[in-house]
């Protein structure tokens, strides 16, 4: 089903990109703007700063025991204790590569168990946990320039995202009154490791209505699929452009699906406001 899914996301995006480069195609560029597709060496390097906030679905393995599932309280951005972003892309007429890295860390997150052992828990039962993790996550895409102009440019990306994390649990059933109302230790640790690899493929630019062509909306978009089912990402958000690069407050999005009962990962989100300086070389 999930393969269904990502043609009509990919079919989607050609819809897009053909609206777009009918749009732009026989619009001139502006005589002061640096030309990128000039047939030279031309890029960009942008370090970032990403506050997402985190929903996540996650399966642990108790040694001896049962498999528990554990989701977030959805407020994870306050125990964000690490982060490290940097993006950048080169190219050379209408060919380009695109790279995105991106390291976090959260800890001591509040969550809650969901199934222990195949049985199902309810959000009253409050088995309670706290949990943390690390990882990072990088996007490698070629990128192809469907079109450019006075408004703007829409480029095609193909490449792949990979992710890697690292989760630990902890619980204390005795704190939260539940001691031995359940099939598992009444306290305890655990931790998980994931590595996904996705083939993406997606759009990514620059739109400027305006007179003043220095403000734009810069966007991206992608889907997937491989060792997950499916994930996205969405960027979206304002700019503005000087000689030297530009600034741009966005909004970022990234999720991840698994139904394999044997993943570590069930669901995971990232979403929230970015903000960036890009150099432009």
């Amino acid at each position: 089903m999930h393969r269904i899914t990502f043609g009509r996301r990919f079919f989607s995006l050609t819809l897009v990109a053909l609206a777009v480069c009918a749009t732009w195609g026989a619009r001139p560029a502006h005589a002061d703007t640096p030309d990128q597709w000039d047939g030279n060496w031309h890029g960009s390097i942008t370090p970032y700063g990403w506050l997402p906030g985190v929903t996540a679905k996650s399966r642990f393995q108790v040694p001896n025991g049962p498999s528990v599932e554990t989701k977030s309280d959805n407020n994870i951005l306050d125990h964000l204790s690490g982060a490290f972003m940097l993006a950048g892309d080169i190219r050379k007429g209408d060919w380009g590569m695109f790279a995105d890295l991106d390291w976090v860390k959260f800890t001591n997150e509040n969550g809650r168990f969901t199934n222990i052992g195949g049985d199902r828990i309810g959000a009253s039962a409050n088995l309670n946990t706290r949990w943390g993790f690390k990882g990072g996550m990088v996007n490698l895409a070629g990128l192809y320039t469907l079109a450019h102009g006075q408004q703007g440019f829409v480029d095609l990306l193909f490449g792949g995202r990979y992710l890697w994390l690292k989760g630990n649990l902890n619980w204390n059933f005795n704190l939260n009154g539940n001691a031995g109302n359940v099939n598992l230790a009444n306290s305890g640790h655990l931790n998980n490791q994931t590595h996904v690899t996705d083939a993406i493929v997606g759009l990514r630019g620059r739109w400027s209505p305006f007179d003043d062509k220095n403000w734009f909306f810069p966007y991206y978009v992608d889907v997937g699929s491989g060792d997950s089912d499916s994930t996205y990402q969405l960027v979206a958000g304002v700019a503005y452009g000087f000689s030297w690069g530009d600034i741009a407050l966005v909004y970022r999005d990234v999720q991840y699906k698994e139904s394999a009962s044997d993943k570590s990962l069930e669901k995971l989100e990232l979403g929230g406001p970015a903000f960036s300086l890009t150099w432009h070389f």
